[in-house]
């Protein structure tokens, strides 16, 4: 079953998207990213993660909590790679996930808590897989979306399955992931 959403509100501030929480008394040059249909209800209330990405020309992002948009628009600037943690007071889950790099390919499968992808180098994301392992499999669904160069907001992608390009030359700009219960 698929419900819609409502639009998230988010505000620019150095190109980062953060959430108005983020700013509160600060007002931005505002921007409206709609993350479109969300595949279940919504994200986890008790399985919560948090991510950050490394940016081009700005380095490592403050952490995200799921599913916020994490990474620039319209800025064409590459992320270049993430890492995923559990957020304080999150119930335990277990989960992987890797990335695919300009001039390298898929790196290998790295662990919840493990830098993915390239610092420094001027390489690009172009694409990433995210999945859940052990018993998490049982109770939870992983799902993660991109912004892509030249393409936009992609689909929802779930457990494993690649989102993004190969071969394509297209840059992953921003991403964003979520953990939902299994109905």
């Amino acid at each position: 079953m698929s419900i819609k959403i409502p639009r998230r509100d988010f505000f620019v501030k150095g190109g980062l998207a953060l959430t108005a929480l983020a700013l509160p008394n600060v007002v931005q040059k505002a921007y409206a990213q709609t993350t479109g249909n969300y595949p279940v209800a919504g994200p986890s209330q008790k399985a919560v993660i948090q991510y950050q990405a490394h940016l081009q020309d700005l380095g490592d992002t403050s952490f995200v909590k799921q599913p916020l948009l994490c990474g620039t628009s319209g800025q064409s600037r590459r992320l270049e790679g993430f890492l995923i943690s559990l957020a304080s007071g999150s119930e335990q889950v277990s989960l992987q996930y890797f990335a695919h790099i300009q001039n390298i390919g898929d790196t290998s499968w790295v662990s919840l808590g493990q830098y993915c992808g390239t610092k420094g180098q001027g390489l690009r994301l172009e694409g990433f897989a995210i999945a859940l392992t052990g018993s998490s499999i049982f109770n939870y669904d992983v799902y993660y979306s991109a912004l892509l160069q030249d393409t936009g907001q992609t689909p929802w992608y779930k457990n494993g399955e690649f989102c993004g390009t190969r071969g394509q030359s297209k840059r992953v700009e921003a991403i964003s992931i979520l953990i939902a219960d299994k109905s």
